[in-house]
């Protein structure tokens, strides 16, 4: 569903967005925080970029979003494992404040390629890996022993203009609107959530991994964990 003006039409020869510097954030937290973080972030707009979609369907609402989120967790929290098919086109999505940081390419009458031409909020479904050669917690790993653990969100720090190539700083600007967004999700993780204090063989660790504070009370119902004797530190 479409809430704003239509996204502009570009073409396959023109540069997508350059960007490097990335900051990740990842973090897995309970539908009502979800909820939570998208009425902090106030005002923007969630596109299927990078993906092949029906023309008119460029647009997520977030309350389908929600919906999405809402589901993947009840899995969790009941014990079941996802199915990453069914999540992955929601959770690689983009956030942005306007239409104006994204066009479409169009493939045939029905459908377009969206892609990115200016700094946006990436999102990508995350997965997490525990090594026991070096007892480290590894993000963003999808091997057969990775465990289901929310969202990472992504941000560039550094974008170079395709015409120009000048290279800028992507502070909070007219030009870059989306970084107070990202400013926002930083503010927002460092109330509503902890590092990850997760349990292995009796010894504690907290990992940079954000946890909700309100999936306390059913996260080691996660069955993953559970198979790989992994729990998360519940203080009394």
């Amino acid at each position: 569903m479409t809430h704003e003006e239509p996204l502009r039409i570009g073409t396959a020869q023109e540069i997508p967005l350059q960007a490097s510097k990335w900051l990740q954030a990842q973090m897995l937290v309970s539908p009502e925080e979800m909820e939570d973080l998208f009425l902090a972030l106030g005002d923007f707009h969630i596109y299927l970029a990078g993906s092949l979609c029906l023309v008119g369907n460029e647009e997520i609402s977030k309350n389908q979003f929600l919906s999405k989120y809402a589901e993947y967790i009840g899995n969790i929290k009941s014990g079941n494992i996802p199915d990453e098919k069914a999540y992955r086109l929601f959770f690689s999505s983009v956030f942005s404040v306007s239409n104006d940081h994204l066009y479409r390419v169009p493939i045939d009458e029905k459908r377009n390629l969206i892609r990115i031409a200016k700094p946006i909020l990436q999102l990508q479904m995350n997965k997490i890996a525990y090594s026991a050669a070096d007892k480290k917690f590894r993000t963003m790993v999808f091997s057969h022993d990775s465990f289901f653990w929310g969202i990472q969100f992504s941000y560039p720090q550094l974008y170079q203009d395709p015409l120009t190539k000048e290279v800028f700083n992507v502070r909070e600007s007219d030009k870059f609107p989306n970084t107070t967004l990202y400013n926002i999700l930083k503010k927002w993780l460092r109330t509503a959530t902890i590092p990850t204090p997760f349990v292995v063989e009796g010894v504690k660790s907290n990992v940079p991994m954000r946890l909700g504070k309100k999936c306390l009370s059913w996260i080691n119902n996660h069955s993953q964990l559970k198979e790989k004797n992994i729990s998360v530190f519940i203080a009394n």
